[in-house]
């Protein structure tokens, strides 16, 4: 059997988990595979209590950096600086115990535990993004005192500003029973900079629901 690179497998360990994790929640969840072309930015389709509506979701997948951080993803420059990083509805970052990611052979020793999960609504994940982004960018180079380029930074966020939506679920559940906007159907995702918009429900009340459920 062709050798397995960890880049790629982790990748779709962390999809195959999300997705695992959403039918443990009652949460329909499929990839987009194949889809990829009308579905940008999204790895998994979710179906929702209006056969005409889904909810799409982005899985970013890496390292844990420790305890006081959560690994979102890398930057890819610039750019992002002034353009939404995220399309989709929801973004569920997953983190990997970094001692068993790295020491695993793709012999079964790399299990759930090893995972923790970040279930975000698309604004709250680009809010938090783009001011670790701008923490980082102002923070000049430690020789010369240069600004930092952001191209492959490794963007990762304080666990406290995550605690919120660690294992957040329910997020999900209440965007999928939410009550249809009229004439809203199911999203495209868009070009980047772009975003999809959230059709029938509000990021900022499903969090005050599920903090008093």
């Amino acid at each position: 059997m062709k050798e397995l690179r960890k880049q790629q497998s982790h990748g779709k360990i962390g999809e195959a988990a999300v997705s695992a994790k959403c039918w443990m929640h009652g949460i329909p969840a499929y990839n987009t595979a194949g889809l990829r072309a009308n579905f940008a930015g999204s790895d998994l389709l979710i179906d929702t209590s209006d056969p005409r509506r889904k909810l799409l979701i982005q899985v970013k997948t890496g390292y844990s950096p420790g305890p006081d951080w959560v690994y979102m993803t890398q930057c890819s420059g610039e750019g992002e600086l002034s353009t939404p990083k995220f399309v989709a509805d929801f973004v569920v970052f997953v983190n990997l115990d970094k001692r068993a990611g790295i020491q695993h052979g793709h012999d079964g020793t790399l299990d759930f535990c090893h995972l923790h999960y970040f279930v975000l609504p698309r604004d709250q994940a680009n809010a938090l993004y783009l001011a670790a982004l701008k923490r980082e960018h102002a923070r000049p180079l430690i020789k010369t005192g240069g600004v930092r380029k952001l191209g492959n930074l490794a963007v990762n966020v304080a666990t406290t500003d995550m605690a919120p939506y660690a294992d957040a679920w329910a997020l999900i559940r209440l965007a999928g029973s939410a009550p249809t906007v009229e004439g809203a159907g199911m999203g495209v995702a868009p070009s980047r900079g772009e975003p999809r918009q959230l059709n029938g429900f509000d990021p900022a009340s499903l969090l005050a629901a599920m903090r008093q459920q």
